[in-house]
């Protein structure tokens, strides 16, 4: 394999064995100006043949050919490399005497031809467009038209059940005792300026979007110890941002985060195993080993992915650092090998039952299989089937009218799918108001007990950990979400047999 050469903004530099990338000037290419690089942000290492590119934590990532990188990536000749969205390195792979190869330079863009001076002017209205064509194509594209609108209205409509965007709040917040490139050592106090904080009712403080305090005052002060956040005593920069809530529990946009770093631990960068199928040829991709700890902060963004999915959900709040370290510590529940082959035996009843059937989210019946039964429909107590239902409960309610002669024990698990199904839809869209987090949380509820519940919450429930008092309802929410990062990220928690969940409805979605 020839030498590599990298091309950046300011230089370019030949490479032909392991080199680091940071803001630091201790790195082999330093972007010391950029505040959006971490001190260590990324290593490119020679393996064989082969240059891969690994990611070390950075605060703002890394991306390949604007892919996001979440392990380790191999590079190819022209590749373009992004560091934290700002710095850009080409990668050339040079001809072996040195030389840089010569690329075919790219056929020019066809003139645009000109347009007829008598082109007419449309109006813009609220109307369908009127679009002429042959034949019946007119109206079937206006019917098109319509449904389009009517599911963005629909979309619009869902995705702002709990939140106001606006709020009359127009308070500002600034961290004032610390600024970008800081080290915390020790106990440390941060202070907070706000302006025009009549209107705030919480000052949180955040370090990379989880929240670590809430701040009393004024003075808006916060005590920070390192030695209680070895999340983020890694050696990396970390982004320290402040939080403001209005009356109404709205969040406050504010400026962007500052980066500092915790005092730090020694931090040896385990050496990836790279898994040999008879060769070693290029093809074969790198695994992140399966026994490092997951992260606080992985926990954090994997559970904003696994909130996307739900999209009405898609604004709530999940940085609330308790909530996360229950859910990671549910996570080794469900980190056990084998899920996707059980799932899969299921797969057709559960996408019949939830999707084409009562039109709910594909990944709802999947996900919540999972946290209740882990694709296992024995019989627990009085609970079974994939959703651990109550028989009595199901009959009772009318969740059964689709069953027949079958019952919630039936192997196939088709009369447990429609079962739940049927009482999902009755909580999320006539309890929750489309909300798939709280009908998660209020599982086993009638649902007459249900809205009950629901009327002792307040109109605002973005804060999902703050709103959810009681135990009950907190650990189904904890295990929904536990179940929904470890079967979206197999890999990561050492479940390198299994494969992501989603692939198993994504045909659906």
């Amino acid at each position: 394999m020839p030498d590599i050469k990298l091309k950046y903004k300011g230089g370019e530099r030949v490479i032909d064995n392991t080199i680091s990338i940071g803001r630091t000037p201790d790195n082999t290419i330093s972007f010391p100006d950029d505040p959006n690089i971490s001190r260590n942000h990324a290593e490119i290492e020679r393996r064989g043949d082969d240059y891969c590119l690994i990611d070390l934590g950075s605060s703002n990532g890394t991306t390949v050919n604007g892919q996001p990188v979440t392990g380790d990536v191999y590079l190819s000749d022209g590749a373009e490399i992004e560091l934290g969205g700002s710095a850009k390195i080409e990668v050339v792979f040079l001809n072996s005497d040195g030389t840089e190869p010569q690329r075919p330079k790219p056929e020019p863009e066809p003139e645009p031809e000109p347009k007829p001076e008598t082109e007419p002017v449309v109006e813009s209205t609220a109307a369908a467009p009127q679009i002429s064509v042959a034949g019946g194509s007119q109206k079937t594209l206006l019917i098109a038209g319509g449904v389009f609108a009517l599911a963005v209205v629909s979309a619009a409509g869902s995705a702002a059940i709990y939140f106001s965007s606006s709020s009359a709040c127009d308070a500002k917040a600034s961290i004032v005792s610390h600024e970008t490139g800081d080290t915390i050592i020790g106990q440390t106090e941060i202070e907070v300026e706000l302006q025009n904080g009549s209107c705030v009712e919480k000052v949180i403080l955040a370090v990379d979007g989880i929240e670590i305090a809430t701040l009393d005052g004024p003075p808006y002060t916060a005590k920070v110890d390192p030695a209680e956040y070895p999340e983020f005593s890694d050696g990396y920069d970390h982004g320290m941002s402040v939080i403001l809530e209005d009356e109404e529990g709205n969040r406050l946009p504010q400026a962007e985060p500052i980066l500092l770093a915790f005092e730090t631990r020694a931090v040896t960068k385990p050496k990836e195993e790279r898994e040999v199928a008879g060769t070693s040829g290029s093809d074969t991709q790198p695994q992140r080993p399966a026994t490092g700890a997951v992260s606080l902060i992985e926990v954090h963004e994997m559970t904003k992915q696994l909130i996307k999915l739900f999209p009405a959900n898609a604004n709530y709040n999940v940085s609330n650092r308790q909530l996360l370290q229950d859910i990671q510590k549910r996570t080794a529940e469900y980190a056990q090998e084998g899920y996707f082959e059980r799932a899969g035996k299921y797969r057709d009843p559960i996408i019949v039952a939830f999707v084409r059937e009562q039109n709910l989210n594909a990944p709802l019946g999947f996900v919540l299989a999972m946290s209740r039964s882990k694709f296992s429909p024995d019989k627990k107590g009085s609970s079974e089937g994939l959703w651990q239902m109550a028989d009595d409960f199901a009959a009772s309610n009318g969740y059964k009218g689709l069953c027949g002669t079958e019952t919630l024990l039936d192997p196939k698990q088709e009369c447990a799918a429609k079962a739940a199904a049927l009482y999902m839809k009755a909580l999320i869209f006539s309890v929750f108001d489309g909300d798939i987090i709280y009908s998660v949380a209020a599982f086993g509820k009638s649902p007459q007990d249900a809205a009950a519940w629901k009327s002792t919450l307040p109109a605002n429930r973005a804060d999902i950990w703050n709103v959810i008092k009681s135990p009950a309802e907190r650990e189904q929410v904890v295990r929904f979400l536990a179940a929904g990062i470890v079967t979206e990220n197999p890999q990561r928690f050492g479940l390198n047999r299994d494969r992501k969940l989603s692939e198993l409805y994504r045909i659906a979605m």
